[in-house]
């Protein structure tokens, strides 16, 4: 589980120490262009370059997949070549606490990895660590429609990242493929929470036609097959979501920007029920950013005074939450947790009208 994230020099980041405390089922808010973004692909940056016991030096691998980054000079403060860039995160798995950090300068990187220093327990901790970024799932906010079909094997895993979703989600179809024809036994569940998000739509599958692959529901009205790439924006964008909550492995960490994205209000709630049970449930972390007040209005009723949520739904635990505020302030960024528990709905309501404007 990911318990802390940093940077500084970085994009909006001046010379101070930026830093998020990460909680099991932490929310990430404020205006555009304020950071919440670039903290993310901090991280990403970090997990996709090389890390070792002491320092080793690379090359930087520039990516525009998961972090729009070009080169060095695009994005370090105020394009100031002399500044060093710093990334951080803490890990914190059963066995080890994992501190990994990386030092960018104009033409190279430094990481380096602290770990127990005991000789015979570094191999045990590699390995720990391994499984630890393996098991830290990214989707972007910029997710791709479902194709009609997708030629199998045209698209396979991201193996820079570990992960076996794409950040952009442009391979559902060929990773539902695979759990659909593994009989994997928690296909009934995203099967459930699609449904939630469309009652009309009675079965999930992922049909094989010679090489081609297709997602198609069953309309339970109609008894017949739709693509999904027919129906609605948003239920194509959320599918990968669904599919990342439900069939990672216990124990993994999902980073998603805005979910919300092309969502009707009573879907982003049922997303928020689908992320609590994640997180109560399944034991796994979600992280998310939002600019949605019906992202955050059931966190309002949950562990605020809201209004109490009918018995349908899943409830958030205020001791898994956490809700993180970036803001601006003159020229500089200003990040801190914002405790709602037991806290006014109103007092809520008012200082995200007041941070949004």
């Amino acid at each position: 589980m990911l318990t802390r994230i940093w940077t500084r020099n970085l994009a909006c980041f001046g010379d101070a120490e930026y830093h998020i405390d990460l909680a099991p089922e932490t929310v990430i808010i404020g205006p555009n262009n304020v950071g919440k973004s670039a903290m993310i692909a901090a991280f990403n940056f970090l997990r996709s370059n090389p890390l070792g016991f002491g320092r080793v030096q690379f090359v930087p691998q520039w990516d525009t997949t998961t972090y729009n980054w070009g080169d060095f000079h695009s994005i370090v403060h105020r394009h100031e070549d002399d500044r060093t860039i710093g990334i951080g995160a803490t890990l914190k798995d059963t066995n080890w606490d994992f501190e990994i950090a990386a030092k960018l300068t104009k033409d190279v990187g430094e990481s380096t990895l602290q770990t127990p220093s005991e000789r015979s327990g570094r191999e045990l901790a590699e390995a720990s660590l391994r499984r630890e970024l393996a098991g830290i799932w990214y989707l972007g906010a910029s997710r791709s429609g479902i194709p009609r079909q997708l030629q199998v094997g045209r698209s396979g895993y991201d193996t820079a990242w570990h992960q076996p979703i794409e950040s952009d989600g442009s391979n559902a179809i060929t990773y539902l493929l695979e759990r659909f024809t593994s009989r994997d036994h928690r296909w009934a569940i995203a099967e459930d929470w699609l449904r939630h998000i469309t009652p009309e739509a009675s079965i999930l599958k992922s049909p094989l036609r010679g090489n081609l692959a297709s997602v198609e529901t069953t309309d339970r009205d109609f008894a017949i097959d739709v693509n999904i790439a027919y129906q609605g924006t948003g239920i194509q964008k959320v599918l990968s979501t669904i599919a990342a909550l439900v069939f990672s492995p216990e124990g993994s960490t999902i980073i998603i920007e805005e979910p919300e994205i092309n969502l009707h209000p009573r879907s982003q709630e049922v997303l928020v029920d689908l992320f609590n049970l994640a997180v109560n449930d399944w034991k796994k972390q979600v992280i998310f950013t939002t600019h949605s007040w019906d992202m955050l209005q059931p966190f309002a009723s949950d562990i605020a005074t809201g209004s109490p949520r009918g018995a349908v739904h899943v409830r958030a635990r205020p001791e898994n939450f956490k809700l993180i505020v970036f803001n601006r302030v003159g020229d500089d960024i200003k990040i801190e947790e914002l405790p709602i528990k037991g806290k006014e709905y109103m007092y809520l309501r008012d200082y995200l009208k007041k941070l949004w404007g």
